[in-house]
């Protein structure tokens, strides 16, 4: 081992003492290092026998004989603690399951719902399309008719209807189009986004 080794292995075993005592401990021995010369590392090392002996020697000097035992009581009663919260999560989890439950019932409920309602509403926008462009065709072709036989102010009046009726149509089919391509896609992302923060606390990105 080298001094070099040596010292660093005696700082981290020192790392659980307060820095003051800790930083003048490692002065104390590197300067000792100093003072023998560099020919003489390998005796100090052996010597000093290893950085745990010295490490042990140390904390003896700030914290008596007792050290390593409180040291050991103290992690003892940090594992108490960690199980007892950890118990105590359980409890609380296991208590309260049946409200989680019944949240996410509702919550889910409430979901079909809402996707039934906009499959629905959905559905009739497009019927109430379909409905425009099929009787707006028909009155085009009945005032072409009527404009035939000799009823031309009759026909254009339903013609002019028929062509009305057939626009709304095609505006509906854009309006459709658009919100199939745009507003829907959006919706199922944040439903995703939604359910992803409600079970695992991650935030998604909606975009």
């Amino acid at each position: 081992m080298s001094r070099q080794e040596f010292m660093e292995r005696l700082n981290r075993l020192l790392s659980d003492i307060p820095v003051n005592e800790r930083q003048e401990a490692l002065n104390y021995y590197e300067n000792y290092f100093e003072d023998a010369g560099p020919e003489n590392e390998a005796k100090i090392i052996e010597e000093l026998e290893s950085p745990e002996k010295v490490a042990a020697s140390i904390k003896k000097d700030l914290f008596g004989e007792n050290y390593g035992a409180a040291r050991q009581e103290d992690k003892v009663k940090d594992q108490n603690a960690k199980t007892q919260r950890n118990i105590l999560i359980a409890l609380v989890v296991i208590i309260t399951f049946p409200i989680w439950v019944g949240l996410a019932g509702g919550l889910f409920g409430a979901a079909v719902g809402l996707l039934a309602a906009i499959l629905g509403i959905g559905a009739a926008l497009i019927a109430c399309v379909a409905v425009f462009l099929v009787v707006g065709c028909a009155l085009i072709g009945m005032g072409i008719a009527k404009i035939v036989v000799g009823f031309a102010a009759l026909g254009l009046v339903v013609t002019g209807i028929g062509m009305l009726m057939f626009t709304i149509g095609l505006l509906g089919v854009i309006a459709l189009v658009w919100i199939l391509g745009k507003v829907i896609p959006w919706m199922i992302t944040a439903g995703i986004d939604l359910c992803r923060r409600l079970f695992t606390g991650k935030k998604g990105v909606v975009k």
